[in-house]
C-alpha cells in the first residue's frame, strides 16, 4: 500500500495540508492541487509585496465602520498592475491545464489582462461583488472573475491586514466584509465560542451574531447546525433564504483556519447539502 507523503515543513501550511489532502482524498486530489497551485502563486506574489498605503486617516476609517460603510474604495489601496496582469496569465494557465478553459477563452483571457483598460474592469468586479449587472462592461469570459478574483488577491490580502491592524472591526456585524464588501466565504468559532465570518475575496475576518449572515434574517431559531461526527466542522443552513456557511471549530480541530485549505477540504459537506 502506498503510504501519503508527509507534509512539507518548507511549504505555508496550508499549501502543504492541500497537497497532503489530495493525496489523502483521490476524490478531492483535483480541487485541492488546483488551489494549492493558485494559492501558491499568491503567496509568491506576497513574498515580493511592501506593506502597502492606504493613504485614509484613521478617524475616517472609523467613521465609515460607524456608518456600515466597507473601509477600502477602489482606488486607495496599492495594486501593482504589473503584477496583476502577470497574475492574471498564470491563474489562467492553471486553469486551462485543468480544463477550465478551452483555446478561446485563454485568448479572450490573456487579451484581457493586456487591456489598457484593465484597471476599469477590475472596479467594475470590485464594486460589484455579487456579479456585474447588465450597464456594466462585458465580462470576457465566464472565468473572468474568477481569474481576476485571484489575480487581486495578494493585494487585496494585503490591504485587509493592514485596515485589521488600523481599525478593530469589533462593532462590524453584518454580512459582508467590512474591508471589500463581499460576502463570507467560510466562518470560524473561536476559542471562546463566538463566530467570525471569513471574506472570500480579501480574507478578512470580523465577529458575526446569530442569525444569517446572507439575508435578513437575525433569528438564531431559523439557522440549522449540523457538524461532522468529529465536530471539527459545522454547516449553519438558514430555513428563511436556503443558504449555508461552512464554519471550522478552532477548538475540535486544535488549529486556526487555513483559508486557502478549509473550504477545499469542506467540498464533500457543499455536496450534502446540495442532495439536502
Amino acid at each position: 500500500m502506498t503510504r501519503p507523503r508527509p507534509v512539507d515543513p518548507s511549504a505555508p501550511r496550508d499549501i502543504a495540508e492541500l497537497r497532503a489532502l489530495g493525496e489523502r482524498q483521490p476524490d478531492l486530489a483535483a480541487a485541492a492541487n488546483l488551489h494549492a497551485e493558485l494559492a501558491t502563486l499568491v503567496r509568491r506574489v506576497e513574498s515580493r509585496l511592501t506593506t502597502p498605503t492606504l493613504d485614509v486617516p484613521t478617524e475616517l476609517l472609523q467613521a465609515r465602520l460607524a456608518r456600515g460603510v466597507p473601509l477600502a474604495s477602489f482606488g486607495e489601496f496599492t495594486v501593482d498592475w504589473s503584477e496583476v496582469r502577470l497574475l492574471i496569465r498564470l491563474v489562467t494557465d492553471v486553469f486551462r491545464r485543468v480544463d477550465l478553459l478551452d483555446h478561446d477563452a485563454v485568448a479572450r483571457l490573456y487579451a484581457a489582462g493586456r487591456e489598457a483598460g484593465l484597471p476599469d474592469r477590475a472596479r467594475a468586479w470590485y464594486e460589484h461583488p455579487g456579479g456585474l449587472t447588465e450597464t456594466q462592461p462585458d465580462e470576457p469570459d465566464p472565468m473572468w472573475s474568477d481569474v481576476l478574483q485571484w489575480a487581486l488577491k495578494p493585494f487585496l490580502r494585503r490591504t485587509a491586514d493592514v485596515l485589521a491592524a488600523r481599525v478593530p472591526f469589533d462593532a462590524w456585524r453584518q454580512g459582508r466584509c467590512p474591508v471589500c464588501a463581499a460576502e463570507p466565504e467560510f466562518g470560524v468559532i473561536t476559542s471562546t465560542g463566538g463566530l467570525l465570518l471569513l471574506c472570500g475575496r480579501c480574507h478578512a475576518r470580523w465577529p458575526f451574531d446569530e442569525g444569517c449572515a446572507f439575508c435578513a434574517s437575525g433569528a438564531s431559531a431559523r439557522i440549522r447546525t449540523l457538524a461532522t461526527p468529529d465536530r471539527t466542522y459545522r454547516v449553519r443552513r438558514c430555513d428563511d433564504c436556503e443558504r449555508y456557511l461552512k464554519v471550522l471549530d478552532t477548538q475540535a480541530a486544535g488549529r486556526p483556519l487555513l483559508p486557502f485549505y478549509d473550504p477545499v477540504a469542506t467540498l464533500p459537506l457543499d455536496a450534502a447539502m446540495m442532495r439536502r
